[in-house]
């Protein structure tokens, strides 16, 4: 594994690697419209040749920048295929900092070599993503996790914003006004994650909900062995739930796994109004028990308990069969605008029934087959559809409450996982009676 001796932490440093990047994809455009010109045109070798230049300088600012490209590629449909498989494929599998560079960066957070503070320490990172790594330590006979947070990362989340946002608004074809409470929701969350203080208690949460679920594993975390930068907490021992995915035969087994996740999300939003925004299969491991460890805390969601009301009640068909009512949370969660022309109305409104339709098709049903090929095809088919409508590319498209944006991704993220189960689960829908609209 190709380690690192070096990041740019720098607001300019790390500009000039973006800068040095755009010029090789722009040359790589130039040789596509050559080619194009002598008609031979092939835009997925462009986008695999431009995924591949824009991964490896992301790889190596870390931190921001590729955590942003990370989450776009759970959020299907926003980037062109090639670059969400690339970024997908390396949620967990990012260049390792070289051993000198990670004790000098543990020596500055802690004060301490890491061999002053644990039993044994492994200078071999086990895992390695956008804002940290994690390597093995003992203590006191304790098999430890210890995540160590990438130099300069929490310093450069603006900056590193700044320079992504005009690489993300080509393929979303808006303006950078547009989407601005949704970069501000980004950047809130992105501060949180830097925090592993933060993170320590979104997992003493998380540990507080699991003791309801007898499948789920959450690891206990060490106070006295963290700080803002460094998280340590108990080895969890399984396979990857990727690796259990691709090799795991009984589908029984599958829907057991597929179920114990859904059962966690659901009381963490509905008993918690807090859950784990980052539902990808990097941050869950099975065991030879067959129980779901949870892992990666950093990413959490609160609910206020107005949208919290008003988004769920989406499920509800009285609701949806009340026009009034409906036009008052659709108001509230900013999917229609009073400024809207009656023409724009009934487009949003059209539209955002066919997403609730879609999006709530699992948890109206008393149990849900996701290895049905079909929904996976209307999902396609509408995404494709959106994309298509020119009534959409214009500033005035960007719509929805920037307080769904997790939510709405974390849904995603679970319902590719459950894709990739071919799992039958059931949502538990009795939340629904308790909920109460102002």
């Amino acid at each position: 594994m190709e380690t690192q001796n070096k990041i740019p932490t720098s607001k300019v440093a790390r500009a000039s690697k973006f800068f040095k990047a755009g010029v090789k994809m722009g040359g790589n455009y130039a040789a596509h419209y050559t080619k194009k010109a002598f008609g031979k045109d092939d835009k997925e070798e462009l986008d695999r040749k431009n995924a591949e230049e824009i991964f490896n300088v992301l790889s190596q600012l870390k931190g921001t920048a590729l955590k942003i490209a990370q989450m776009l590629s759970v959020d299907t449909g926003v980037l062109p295929k090639a670059y969400a498989e690339k970024f997908a494929s390396a949620q967990n599998n990012a260049m390792r900092l070289s051993g000198p560079l990670m004790m000098n960066t543990f020596r500055k957070y802690m004060g301490k070599s890491p061999y002053d503070i644990y039993d044994v320490f492994n200078p071999e990172a086990i895992a390695a993503a956008s804002i940290g790594q994690v390597h093995e330590a003992y203590k006191d006979g304790k098999r430890l996790a210890v995540k160590i947070q990438y130099p300069g990362v929490a310093d450069s989340i603006q900056s590193d914003i700044s320079m992504v946002k005009p690489f993300v608004l080509r393929y979303m074809g808006v303006s950078a006004a547009a989407v601005e409470q949704y970069v501000e929701e980004i950047v809130e969350r992105l501060v949180e994650e830097t925090d592993y203080v933060k993170e320590l208690g979104n997992g003493k949460d998380a540990y507080e909900v699991a003791q309801n679920h007898p499948r789920i594993i959450v690891p206990q975390y060490y106070p006295e062995l963290s700080n803002h930068r460094i998280l340590t907490m108990d080895w969890l021992e399984g396979q990857s739930l990727n690796d259990f995915i691709k090799n795991e035969t009984d589908q029984e087994k599958k829907n057991i796994i597929a179920q114990t996740l859904v059962d966690f999300f659901q009381d963490q939003i509905h008993s918690k109004r807090k859950f784990h925004a980052d539902l990808h299969p990097g941050n869950f491991l099975v065991t030879d028990d067959l129980k779901l460890g949870v892992i990666d805390f950093g990413c959490s969601k609160v609910l206020s308990e107005d949208f919290y009301n008003y988004y769920f009640s989406l499920v509800k068909d009285e609701v949806l069969n009340d026009p009034e009512q409906l036009k008052k949370i659709f108001l509230y969660l900013d999917f229609i605008r009073e400024t809207d022309t009656p023409d724009e109305e009934r487009l949003y409104t059209d539209i955002t029934l066919k997403i609730i339709e879609l999006i709530s098709r699992p948890l109206r049903a008393d149990s849900f087959d996701f290895g049905d090929e079909q929904y996976n095809i209307d999902l396609q088919n509408f995404g494709e559809e959106l994309n298509g409508n020119q009534d959409l590319k214009n500033d005035n498209a960007a719509r929805g409450s920037q307080h769904a944006l997790f939510l709405h991704r974390a849904f995603v993220g679970l319902f590719g996982i459950m894709y990739n189960l071919k799992a039958t689960v059931h949502f538990d829908r009795s939340f629904a009676n308790q909920l109460k609209i102002s």
